[in-house]
């Protein structure tokens, strides 16, 4: 058997997406293999200028699915929009859904993108890999992709995530992109709310990430006289933010929804807790060892409770590592067995 993989272009290790990681894992899990595979790099990126876009993202790329074509058993397209040379190649294919794009969650260029491609996607898959149950969900409803031609297969979080023995700190970690999505700014309405308590008046509360609304959070910052007690970073290496989970005493999710929601595996491998709202759409399969809660001041009424409570931290922590650690580990057993279904 031999795959193709069409990707996204290899990030930097310092701004590296949740497609990104995904797109590396797979990669990695061909390579340590006995699969016989070849990369194809795909980005739609102005960056570089139109003729690297032109030539470096869409002829080079669509040359090589041609010449291919015949040579492969297997495209496996690892992003949504990864899947647009599909009509151009006679193999089977493969695609990865992360999770189903809503209307204004992006800029509207790109939302012309995604749904191209899964236009594209629909009429040319022959299987589709969900990352959690709810992206098939949200596929079969809002897509209406057949049930039977999706697998549900949820990979691990980073090997590179794990409990050190870095020294807790009073700190509370918001990590993502700064994006309507993720709702940093209900996290520092948590924070204030947390600030409001005597017992955790001395917290700190770090920012990190970057996005379209980084200018708003910090206007919110400022709007609050937070600037004392909030520090916003970005741009920082996996070591680093591994460093960064472990410093923390916590870590809100405040995000409306996620395909997956990696960031909560990657906290608690650290043994970092993390708390989400009950009504946010996201795969109760990574939740299973977070904290539910219903409003913003429920969420610092329960990061009071932890926090001031050295057994609950600890139960959260262990009851973390532990999932954390489990999660994912059949990923290749299962990708290989959509990919013998299909030969």
């Amino acid at each position: 058997m031999k795959v193709q993989l069409i990707r996204s272009a290899a990030e930097k290790e310092d701004n590296q997406s949740g497609i990104g990681y995904y797109a590396d894992y797979i990669e990695a899990l061909l390579r340590d293999s006995n699969i016989e595979y070849e990369t194809i790099h795909f980005e739609v990126n102005l960056t570089k200028g139109i003729k690297s876009l032109f030539l470096d993202n869409m002829v080079y790329p669509f040359l090589r699915v041609c010449r291919a074509s015949k040579k492969v058993d297997i495209v496996h397209a690892t992003a949504e929009h990864c899947s647009v040379f599909f009509p151009f190649t006679r193999s089977k294919k493969v695609l990865t859904f992360h999770h189903v794009v809503k209307p204004t969650e992006t800029h509207r260029t790109w939302d012309l993108i995604w749904h191209f491609s899964v236009f594209i996607a629909k009429h040319f898959a022959d299987e589709f890999i969900a990352i959690s149950n709810q992206t098939k969900e949200d596929m079969i409803k809002s897509l209406k992709i057949q049930s039977e031609k999706i697998t549900v297969i949820t990979h691990p979080p980073k090997l590179s995530m794990y409990k050190s023995d870095v020294v807790k700190e009073d700190l509370v970690l918001f990590i993502g992109t700064l994006c309507e999505r993720k709702r940093p700014g209900l996290a520092i309405d948590v924070f204030r709310h947390m600030l409001e308590n005597d017992e955790l008046k001395n917290y700190r509360m770090i920012i990190c990430g970057d996005g379209p609304i980084r200018q708003d959070v910090e206007e919110y910052i400022r709007k609050y006289g937070l600037e004392e007690s909030v520090d916003m970073i970005s741009n920082i290496s996996e070591e680093e933010i591994c460093h960064l989970y472990n410093r923390s005493k916590i870590l809100l999710n405040t995000s409306s929804l996620e395909g997956l929601g990696i960031t909560t595996l990657e906290s608690q491998k650290c043994g970092t807790p993390v708390l989400y709202f009950r009504d946010a759409d996201m795969p109760q399969e990574i939740m299973v060892a977070a904290v539910p809660c219903d409003n913003a001041e429920d969420m610092a009424n329960q990061a009071l409770r932890i926090l001031t409570n050295e057994k609950e931290t600890e139960r959260l922590a262990r009851a973390g590592i532990d999932y954390a650690e489990s999660f994912g580990e059949d990923y290749f057993k299962e990708m290989e067995k959509v990919y013998r279904k299909l030969l």
